[in-house]
């Protein structure tokens, strides 16, 4: 181990979660190992105790959730299992737009509510509330995973990544602590261009990574570009992808160019990791000790295999709890044991979470995930917004307008947003509608 790393692993990343008073990391870190080797029936009992406790804690402090439960002729105790939560309906992203005062726990400590907001691909953006206990067990599911790809605290890791919130800015004080945190290099797929490439094969050399995490079509595209030119980076020990799907071409081709295993991971900011790869790339491990996750089509289970909506309910989060919550994408279960040894339930494949680039007038590509979340995200009076382009430079939104839509002020922000991206040159319109129909992806 060199000292840098060791110094980040020891003492800097210790200390930084004591200065952030994220102290139950170190009590997850605990849990989470042991967990993940328990049977099927030692998960089902741990997720049905805290889901029992977070449904008492809903009806009693969350207003929506009381008046969901009632409309349902439901209350607490009538949920005994973990089949019965079927009995509640769907929790839609429309939902958490309309009432999401509702669904934030009456009397919870200002300090201990962290905002966030989502976008998405089919732009239904929505604000949210994290408790620093459901942080930390997110932040702790994460590090598990990551150690499934053999990736340490203090390793040097190349982001090819794109949400700015992600990003380490200029400022003395984001530089500080991005040091402390750890060894890093980024490239902002936000905006890609051949400068910003060629750049960025340059720092890989000399940085020399030994872990890469990527939007996986964002490494694709940067992997058919090495090929293309006859580029070699360096050979980092593992790369993990998530944001988009990452499809069996691309997961081919990232790990002939760079020479090393591809950890393929699934989640959104609503939750957190929600499925990663382990050593043996069977599946998805959920990380089911904190989340309870259905695929389902209609209000029914499918059998391994077959293909449905995936729910999340989030055990965790007392704060504002998300119960049942459709994020809008399909997966497939997988079946029987992980040679592994984990317990812990199988994804075999996630679908729907797509998202290309879009080419501005200049021929500048911009993250489709990018412009959902950083443009369209940041104004919820939108409502519900679908991008569409069919060439170069010219993009198409279609909008379900939300109840506080302005059309004239929301209209020139996301013209003039839109061109700050995609270049000046670029031709915006839109269209409004009363619906979206999702796309057959699910989304």
């Amino acid at each position: 181990m060199d000292l840098k790393k060791a110094f980040i692993k020891h003492i800097s990343d210790p200390l930084l979660l004591w200065k952030w008073r994220d102290y139950a990391v170190f009590r997850y870190a605990r849990e989470l190992e042991r967990s993940q080797f328990l049977s099927t029936e030692g998960l089902q009992a741990l997720q049905l105790d805290r889901l029992l406790l977070l449904l008492e804690h809903a009806y009693r402090w969350c207003p929506f959730y009381r008046e969901r439960l009632q409309a349902s002729g439901l209350s607490p105790v009538d949920i005994r299992s973990l089949d019965d939560l079927r009995l509640l309906p769907p929790l839609e992203k429309r939902d958490i737009q309309e009432h999401s005062d509702k669904m934030v726990a009456m009397g919870w400590p200002q300090e201990d509510l962290f905002l966030d907001h989502t976008g998405g691909s089919t732009g239904t953006p929505i604000a949210f509330y994290s408790s620093r206990e459901r942080r930390c067990w997110g932040k702790t599911a994460t590090r598990r995973h990551n150690g499934w790809a053999g990736w340490e605290i203090g390793d040097r890791v190349a982001y090819v990544w794109g949400a700015p919130r992600d990003l380490p800015s200029n400022a003395w004080r984001s530089r500080l602590i991005n040091a402390l945190m750890g060894q890093q290099i980024f490239l902002d797929t936000g905006h890609l261009d051949e400068p910003k490439l060629v750049a960025f094969q340059e720092a890989l050399i000399q940085f020399r990574p030994k872990m890469i995490q990527a939007y996986a079509r964002s490494l694709a595209l940067f992997a058919r570009i090495l090929r293309e030119r006859g580029w070699k980076p360096p050979r980092p020990d593992a790369i993990v992808t998530s944001a988009e799907v990452l499809e069996p071409a691309d997961r081919q081709l990232i790990e002939e160019v760079f020479g090393c295993p591809v950890f393929n991971r699934y989640g959104c900011r609503e939750v957190g990791v929600i499925a990663s790869e382990c050593p043996a790339h069977r599946g998805l491990h959920t990380a089911a000790e904190g989340l309870l996750v259905e695929v389902v089509h209609g209000n029914d289970p499918v059998a391994p295999g077959d293909s449905g909506a995936i729910l999340v309910t989030n055990l965790l989060n007392l704060a504002m709890p998300l119960i049942r919550y459709r994020i809008g994408d399909m997966g497939v279960w997988e079946e029987g044991q992980c040679p592994c040894g984990r317990g812990l339930p199988r994804l075999r494949q996630v679908a729907g979470r797509v998202t290309d680039f879009l080419v501005g007038a200049d021929g500048r590509l911009v993250s489709g995930v990018y412009l959902a979340t950083y443009v369209v995200a940041r104004r919820p009076s939108l409502g519900q917004v679908q991008i569409l382009q069919e060439e170069p430079g010219k993009v198409r939104y279609r909008i379900k307008p939300g109840s506080s839509f302005q059309e004239r002020a929301d209209l020139d922000y996301l013209e003039s947003e839109t061109r700050r991206y995609l270049g000046e040159e670029t031709l915006v319109d839109w269209e409004f509608t009363d619906s979206l129909s999702p796309e057959a992806s699910g989304k």
